[in-house]
């Protein structure tokens, strides 16, 4: 893929704004006055971890429904679990929109629930062909130069079990509160705000649908309360009895399975040893994932993942290649990035928070000597 395009998913898994995962290894750099995401064929799945995070954010890993109506006596959290335990149990088809800086894309979506498992299918409505399948087995991305790529992380919600599990966690770093109401695509909808209570981490305003629980808007917010990113249904409409056509709309075909065999596989080692250690970051970031990539014949990369629960920032360590190496901070919509060269090593810090943390997350890792892998 010859064109430099942005990929704003690249901090891994948590309550950010890429639901779905292509399994292309990023690289960034400046361009231009901002960041550009270098998209090269895949490393491996767990590059993109999610989340984490892909092609477009696309918050619609959110967008699920719930079991049971809500009454006038649910708080923030409440509304919260309303979405968590949703996906499984509605089927619907929609149109929703993602906005960041000046790019507006239009999205289809087909998602289809049997109270157990889930299936969805997202097609892209304007500029460049893509499509996105996904189910409990990963992520199938199929591009416009008619690549089939899969990423095997699966089915991931940001508001999953584990999210809520961890609230009293997260409300060290964010409040939770219960907003006006609002509508939104033709629809009443409750407004819950998640507010940073540092510079460190952004903020999200959701709007969940009053009657479904379904999540109709979202906004990632920076530090100066405006939204750097949204993602809002412009139309819904549940679907009760599933046909055929729809069911079949949402299964990774056998032609797919053929395509994907073909794609050239890596290694890529988990909870791996890593030849750097970060000395500081924002409260409540730690380390939460540790990975070692091998693709091209010498290339080694290192990913490592912090999150505070929510928030999410990915550091990559990999050799200097051919490219002009980043170094500095740059930052586009929601995405802020630091990059350094230390040893012949582009380091790249990147993630959807405030140029802050990612600067000094980036000038706080140490290098240790490195080793042959």
């Amino acid at each position: 893929m010859d064109k430099t395009e942005w990929v704003a998913g690249m901090a891994g898994p948590g309550l950010n704004v890429a639901g779905y995962a292509c399994p292309f290894r990023k690289t960034v750099e400046n361009h231009k006055g901002g960041i550009v995401v270098r998209v090269r064929r895949v490393i491996d799945s767990s590059l993109s971890p999610v989340f984490g995070r892909s092609w477009l954010p696309l918050l619609l890993s959110m967008l699920v429904g719930a079991a049971h109506a809500a009454g006038p006596e649910l708080d923030a959290k409440g509304w919260l679990n309303r979405v968590v335990s949703a996906s499984v149990n509605h089927s619907y088809e929609g149109t929703f929109v993602y906005r960041r800086d000046d790019q507006l894309v239009a999205m289809r979506i087909i998602h289809v629930a049997d109270g157990k498992n889930e299936r969805e299918r997202l097609v892209a409505l304007n500029g460049r062909f893509r499509e996105i399948i996904r189910d409990s087995d990963g992520v199938v991305c199929i591009l416009p130069e008619q690549q089939v790529t899969l990423n095997r992380s699966g089915l991931g919600k940001h508001f999953s079990p584990k999210f809520l599990d961890n609230v009293a966690k997260l409300e060290k770093y964010y409040r939770f509160s219960l907003s006006d109401s609002d509508r939104i695509a033709g629809r009443s909808a409750r407004m819950v705000v998640i507010e940073p209570r540092d510079t460190f981490r952004y903020g999200y305003r959701i709007w969940v649908d009053e009657d479904t629980g379904l999540l109709l808007q979202s906004d990632l917010v920076d530090e100066t309360g405006n939204a750097v990113e949204q993602v809002m249904f412009t139309s819904l409409n549940l679907v009760h009895k599933v046909s055929p056509a729809m069911a079949a709309s949402v299964v990774v075909t056998e032609e797919m399975r053929k395509d994907m065999k073909s794609a050239p596989q890596t290694q890529a080692q988990t909870n791996a040893n890593l030849s750097w250690s970060i000395g500081q970051a924002p409260s409540g970031f730690v380390l939460a994932e540790r990975y070692v990539h091998r693709s091209d014949p010498g290339v080694v990369v290192e990913h490592g993942v912090l999150s505070d629960g929510m928030a999410t920032v990915s550091v990559f360590v990999e050799p200097v290649g051919k490219e002009e190496p980043f170094e500095g901070v740059s930052h586009m919509g929601a995405v802020s990035a630091f990059g350094a060269v230390h040893n012949n090593r582009q380091l790249t810090v990147v993630g959807e928070v405030p140029i802050a943390t990612v600067q000094m997350i980036g000038k706080s890792i140490a290098f240790q000597i490195q080793s042959g892998r």
